[in-house]
C-alpha cells in the first residue's frame, strides 16, 4: 500500500510539473501600447495635418482576439482653441463634441509597428498653455496588465506662428525719395519765379 501511494504521489507531481511547463510554453509576451503625438503648428485660421496614433513597443504582438495587448482603441482630444475637421476612420466621442475622437486599433499589430492617422486640425484661436492628448483606452475590459502604463498617454501641444510677416522697410529711391525730389523741385521753381519777379521790378524802376 505504501509503495502504491508513493507511486501515485510521484505520478501526480510529475503531471503537475508537465502541466506547468506546457502552460509556460503556451504563454505569450504582452504588447506594450505607446501613444504617438505631434504638435499642432500653424497660424490662427489655418487647417493643418497632425500625425497621431499608437505604437506597439513589444515584446509581444496583438492577437486577433484582443487578449494580448489589453486594448483595442485610443482616444484623441484636440487642444483647446482647435477643432478636428477630419479624422477618418475614427468616430466622434459624442454629439456636439468636435475635439474628441475614438480610434480603433488593428487586430494584426506586430511588435515594433505603429498605426497612425493624419488628422486635419483647424486652429481657431491662440490659447496659452492649450494641450490635447492621445490616450490608450479600454484596458479595464482585459485581464492582461499593461507592461508600462506611463506611456499610454502623449500630449498634443499647440505652436501658433505669426499671423503675417513684418512689413518691409522702404527701399532707397522709392516713393519717399521721389516725393522729396518733387518737393525740392517745386521749391526751386518757386524761388526762381520770385527771383525773376524781383529782377523785373528792378528793371522797371531803372527805366
Amino acid at each position: 500500500m505504501r509503495q502504491a501511494a508513493t507511486t501515485a504521489v510521484v505520478v501526480l507531481a510529475a503531471g503537475l510539473g508537465l502541466g506547468a511547463a506546457h502552460a509556460g510554453a503556451q504563454a505569450q509576451p504582452r504588447a506594450d501600447y505607446q501613444a504617438v503625438a505631434h504638435p499642432v503648428t500653424g497660424r490662427v485660421g489655418q487647417t493643418v495635418e497632425v500625425e497621431l496614433g499608437v505604437r506597439n513597443g513589444g515584446p509581444g504582438p496583438t492577437s486577433a482576439d484582443g487578449v494580448v495587448g489589453g486594448s483595442r482603441a485610443y482616444e484623441v482630444v484636440a487642444p483647446e482653441g482647435t477643432t478636428i475637421v477630419a479624422a477618418p476612420p475614427c468616430r466622434a466621442a459624442g454629439s456636439g463634441d468636435d475635439r474628441t475622437y475614438l480610434c480603433a486599433i488593428g487586430e494584426d499589430f506586430p511588435a515594433g509597428d505603429r498605426e497612425t492617422l493624419r488628422f486635419r486640425v483647424r486652429i481657431d484661436e491662440k490659447v496659452d498653455g492649450a494641450e490635447g492628448h492621445v490616450r490608450i483606452v479600454g484596458r479595464d475590459e482585459n485581464p492582461e496588465p499593461d507592461p508600462d502604463p506611463g506611456n499610454d498617454s502623449a500630449p498634443i501641444p499647440v505652436e501658433v506662428t505669426d499671423a503675417a510677416p513684418a512689413p518691409k522697410a522702404a527701399r532707397p529711391g522709392g516713393h519717399p525719395g521721389t516725393l522729396l525730389i518733387a518737393t525740392t523741385s517745386g521749391t526751386a521753381l518757386s524761388a526762381g519765379a520770385v527771383l525773376l519777379g524781383l529782377l523785373g521790378a528792378v528793371r522797371r524802376r531803372a527805366h
